[in-house]
């Protein structure tokens, strides 16, 4: 069983580019649409956001956390810890939820220097995880652990067979929806595997873009469409695509363009924000005008916070008319602290794009989004990239066709 109800609104002709409603016990999500994320510590996101929830933006909310296995070692030995995490998890879950988000969580299992386990967690990890994932309250979605990349196929055989295990152990509970999640390697977007997350009921497809742009991995997202297009028509059902750890930005300076919100055009129903490791080593903080860029909505690229205080061609009214710039005074910013500065920034950023993707769905609806991305002049070569996805998988579709047709 599937759990969850995806209706297409409307579609772009001749793209990838398309509205859909899901409802997911009891909640609705319209995309396209970006997820907004907390972490056990911090609700930055969902404070800049909660006065933009509405009609025109119902998205996913994502709970993030990163688990080394030295903290799950210990919860094992120490009940008491388990329920005191476990509980963290459910406030944040809830706080999502009563924001009128529909709220998932993602564990990342992480070796005891915070890089990604990149193999099959022991037996007793593995059922801890899935026992926060399962037993969590108010958690909308399944989400398998986030464990890095395995080795070898056969890995992820076992992976899948072990969470369809679980999955019917708790049949007797309140069923949910499960997400698949599909690591950025070309080899792994395989028939068998797409299959097998397809037959334990997954219609919420999440590609693990690990913060890099959508355009490195145009011949992957292109498979990953051919395959699941397969899937969809055999069974008459549909899916929606995710896209997990989605930059922000790509380029530097003069190249530099927004990048996550480019998702519905490679075919991305909603995509959720980058969740980086921690550095080993941190560099001593750029001065705050140098380091800190703001989106531009005009070209679809980035201007520095330098260049809003010297006012170089750039409209400060129109950031000053923000709610995160509304109590800020340009002319002493730069005496604030780096990290007040950042968040500010990334306030701005949040605030801006959304206020993008609100628009999204009736420009779909009047199949203009595409003519929309054409006049942001940053982003045209990403545009040509998904015009060619586009087509290809066209072509594609129609190659199948044909070949039903003559077999």
């Amino acid at each position: 069983m599937t759990f969850v109800d995806i209706e297409e609104v409307s579609k772009e002709k001749n793209s990838l580019v398309r509205s859909c409603r899901i409802k997911i016990n009891g909640g609705t999500v319209i995309t396209p649409s970006r997820a907004i994320s907390v972490t056990k510590s911090n609700i930055e996101e969902l404070k800049v956001s909660s006065t933009l929830i509405d009609n025109q933006f119902l998205p996913f909310g994502e709970v993030f956390v990163r688990v080394p296995l030295d903290f799950l070692s210990k919860i094992i030995d120490d009940d008491s810890a388990g329920q005191k995490f476990s509980s963290l998890l459910s406030n944040r879950l809830n706080q999502l939820k009563d924001a009128g988000l529909v709220p998932y969580l993602i564990l990342s299992l992480v070796d005891n220097e915070d890089n990604p386990y990149n193999k099959m967690p022991p037996p007793q990890i593995l059922d801890l995880l899935f026992n926060f994932i399962w037993g969590t309250p108010n958690n909308s979605i399944i989400v398998p652990p986030l464990i890095g990349v395995l080795n070898e196929d056969k890995e992820y055989i076992k992976y899948i067979a072990a969470l369809e295990k679980r999955q019917k152990e708790r049949i007797d509970k309140k069923p949910l929806p499960m997400m698949a999640i599909i690591p950025p390697v070309y080899r792994l977007i395989a028939p068998e595997l797409l299959d097998r997350f397809w037959k334990i009921g997954c219609r919420i497809i999440a590609f693990d873009l690990g913060n890099k742009k959508y355009s490195a991995y145009g011949y992957v997202i292109e498979k990953l469409h051919s395959e699941l297009n397969v899937l969809s028509k055999r069974d008459k059902e549909p899916y929606i695509l995710h896209a997990l750890n989605s930059k922000l930005k790509t380029g530097k300076g003069g190249t530099s363009r927004i990048n996550d919100l480019l998702g519905t055009g490679f075919g991305f129903d909603s995509y959720a924000p980058n969740h980086g490791g921690r550095l080993k080593w941190v560099p001593p903080p750029a001065p705050p005008t140098e380091s800190n860029h703001l989106f531009d909505r005009k070209t679809y690229g980035f201007f520095s916070l330098a260049d809003v205080i010297s006012n170089k061609t750039i409209d400060q009214k129109d950031i000053l008319n923000t709610n995160a710039f509304k109590s800020v005074e340009l002319a002493s910013i730069e005496d604030q602290k780096p990290e007040r500065i950042k968040r500010i920034c990334s306030a701005y950023n949040l605030e801006k794009t959304i206020g993008e993707i609100r628009n999204f769905p009736e420009l779909i609806n009047n199949e203009e989004l595409i003519k929309y991305f054409s006049k942001k002049e940053r982003i045209q070569d990403d545009l040509k990239l998904m015009k060619n996805i586009s087509d290809r998988g066209i072509i594609s579709k129609q190659q199948k066709n044909l070949d039903k047709w003559f077999g």
